[in-house]
């Protein structure tokens, strides 16, 4: 169990580094090449976001059925090859096939890496302790990859940053293939009948379908760092290296933090986690509004105050899902939970990239807009998390 989990958090350093390298800044080099509008930059973040979330759900059931150390492996393979087809040209056709390919590469690799790790975690008890230690490993790269990207890309070289994240991802594909040659796979939950009873079973669960629906919210807070902060960062005539500095703080934070959290929420109820992930969402909200004055200060607390919300997101997001899951179905329902993702950083990526369009207007419209969204989202978390603290009291009063 450990060196599964140990193996998870390696590969999950390497290609949240790969990630890091080259995402955040995508923006901002399409803005500066003068290859790109902005509108066609909040597309690529928003089809980047459609494959690597939206195809969580197919994947997901794929992992059920047919196990999913396999399906990591392709997972790797298909983002080196996204990565690699970037460096060739910054265009935006050529860019749009590559963040396609990646994001489905990102969407087998994510999925296959929690399932086994959802797995793992079952058997021993550790949930939210293995779910924060994914992501803390996510931001363990994260924390080196935006400063390391923007200092190449300043230097004049952004094409380097590129070629560096698909080196990373054939590296980890190359791990992963050399472990599961050697060791026995666990075989996958047989489930009966079709894909569509797959996806379809999870959609009966009113519950679980409250908790997709509602953390989508704070999914978008998270994908502020990748769709808002370069293109606000240019509003305000920032500089790479501040896009780096901002995403590595939000990495540092996480990192310093993240485990902490998991150790603490571990064997919570379950309604108390919905209420944390509604405190974590009004947080975020208020970091959104800290974002409106004109100060770079401001900009810089703004996503710190949104990073602190993210920690009840990592710590009880993938753990309510995994334990409303029936045995075999882990897949599905984490794929679900990653469409929610996927949901959010799409309307963060159309929302930045129609308002963050260089006028003042447009960001006095779109910092409020996304407190507004979060507000709405804690307002339902926190209003489910304790009506289901109060159902146990109910049932034994009627009994």
């Amino acid at each position: 169990m450990r060196s599964t989990k140990r193996f998870i958090g390696v590969t999950r350093i390497a290609t949240s580094l790969g990630y890091y390298l080259t995402i955040p800044l995508l923006g901002v080099v399409a803005l500066r090449a003068g290859a790109m509008s902005p509108i066609e930059v909040g597309t690529l973040v928003a089809v980047h976001a459609v494959f690597r979330r939206g195809l969580a759900l197919p994947v997901g059931v794929l992992c059920d059925r047919r196990g999913a150390e396999r399906v990591l492996v392709l997972g790797l393979v298909a983002e080196a090859a996204g990565y690699a087809l970037l460096a060739s040209s910054i265009t935006f056709p050529i860019w749009l096939a590559a963040l396609v390919i990646d994001g489905a590469g990102g969407a087998a690799y994510n999925s296959a890496g929690r399932v086994v790790l959802a797995r793992v975690a079952k058997d021993d008890g550790s949930s939210a302790r293995s779910f924060a230690g994914f992501y803390v490993a996510t931001q363990v790269g994260a924390l080196a990859g935006p400063l390391a990207g923007a200092l190449v890309s300043a230097g004049g070289a952004p094409r380097l940053v590129l070629v560096l994240s698909a080196v990373v991802y054939l590296g980890a594909a190359a791990g992963a293939l050399l472990r599961y040659r050697k060791v026995e796979r666990t075989p996958p939950a047989r489930r009966q009948g079709s894909w569509r009873t797959a996806f379809a079973e999870p959609l009966r669960h009113k519950l679980f379908v409250g908790h997709c629906v509602l953390t989508v919210p704070m999914w978008f807070g998270v994908s502020l760092f990748v769709s808002a902060v370069p293109l606000e960062a240019e509003h305000r005539g920032l500089q790479y290296v501040d896009v780096g500095l901002i995403n590595s703080m939000n990495a540092l934070v996480v990192v310093a933090l993240g485990h902490a959290a998991g150790r603490l929420t571990e064997g919570w109820a379950m309604s108390r986690r919905w209420v944390l992930l509604g405190g974590g969402s009004l947080v975020m909200a208020a970091g959104c509004l800290l974002c409106l004055p004109a100060g770079t200060p401001w900009f810089y607390a703004g996503m710190l105050v949104v990073t602190v919300g993210e920690l009840a997101l990592i710590v009880a997001a993938d753990v309510v899902a995994s334990e409303l899951a029936p045995n075999g179905a882990t897949g599905v329902y984490l794929g679900y939970t990653t469409m929610s993702w996927g949901l959010g950083a799409v309307l963060a990526g159309l929302l930045s990239g129609f308002l963050l369009d260089g006028s003042s207007t447009g960001r006095l419209w779109f910092w409020p807009a996304a407190a507004a969204l979060l507000l709405t989202g804690a307002t339902g978390l926190v209003t489910v998390g304790r009506r289901q603290a109060r159902r146990p009291t109910v049932i034994a009063a009627t009994a």
